[in-house]
């Protein structure tokens, strides 16, 4: 499939398609208020050139890739929180002397998901980070099939293999398999306090008491507290693109 990879700063108008790519990749409530996802939009004001898009020969949107620069040490104890915090510090505080590209969403549109646009945009991510001599690529993977293991915690989840010994996870293996590794669990990545009434419209059904219920999409339990809350945490796994790429 013949595609052109441009961005933001370069086509603008895009941004629509963007945000509905999103949502058409992620279950509704991921869009919901969070500390970070109040700020997604201004990544687009503050920074179109590390919205990445893959477009088809009529301009159509393929494939598209949402990042920002960030600070980072190049440590595991060094890495932010998750995609909130990230969010927060880069947009409330945008770095003069960034480190490293963060790139918190890659969504592909439905019927072109083996095409290798995923690649291509984290190609072109961390040759970017390349030339502007930052550390690399980070990024806090959702990995694809965690929605099926929501009892699981995320760091066991992560270091399953299949027979052949690569990761289970087919997201976490396409990072792996261009050059990144692991580095973390981000544990509260992304943080969603909502009435219990709203969990409910999304569940299809009363959640009566308090306790732990699963959602559709969700990676782990939303939990139901007395005050008539429901906060659902999203872990995360952070993985490192490095500049040069080691395999």
């Amino acid at each position: 499939m013949r595609h052109t990879l441009t961005d933001l700063s370069r086509e603008p108008g895009l941004a629509p398609e963007v945000d509905r790519l999103i949502g058409e990749n992620m279950p509704e409530f991921m869009s919901w208020e969070s500390p970070g996802n109040w700020r997604w939009n201004r990544l687009y004001e503050l920074f179109p050139r590390h919205q990445l898009c893959a477009v088809d020969e009529d301009g159509g949107l393929l494939a598209a890739a949402n990042g920002l620069p960030v600070r980072w040490d190049g440590t595991a104890e060094g890495l932010p929180g998750g995609a909130d915090d990230v969010l927060v510090d880069s947009v409330d505080h945008p770095p003069e002397r960034p480190d490293a590209l963060c790139m918190l969403s890659v969504s592909v549109a439905a019927g072109h998901r083996r095409a290798g646009l995923a690649e291509r945009l984290l190609t072109a991510a961390r040759d970017a980070a390349a030339a502007a001599g930052l550390r690399g690529v980070l990024i806090p993977v959702r990995p694809t099939r965690k929605h099926h293991y929501p009892l699981i915690p995320m760091d066991r989840y992560a270091a399953w293999r299949r027979a052949d010994g690569s990761r289970f996870d087919p997201w976490l293996r396409t990072h792996l398999d261009l050059g990144a590794r692991l580095l973390s669990v981000a544990e509260r990545s992304l943080v969603i306090r909502q009435p219990v009434a709203r969990w409910e419209r999304a569940l299809g059904r009363a959640m009566p008491e308090a306790g732990d219920y699963l959602l559709p999409g969700a990676l782990s339990p939303v939990r139901v507290t007395a005050d008539g809350f429901g906060t659902y945490t999203e872990p995360n796994v952070w993985v490192h693109h490095p500049s040069t790429p080691t395999n």
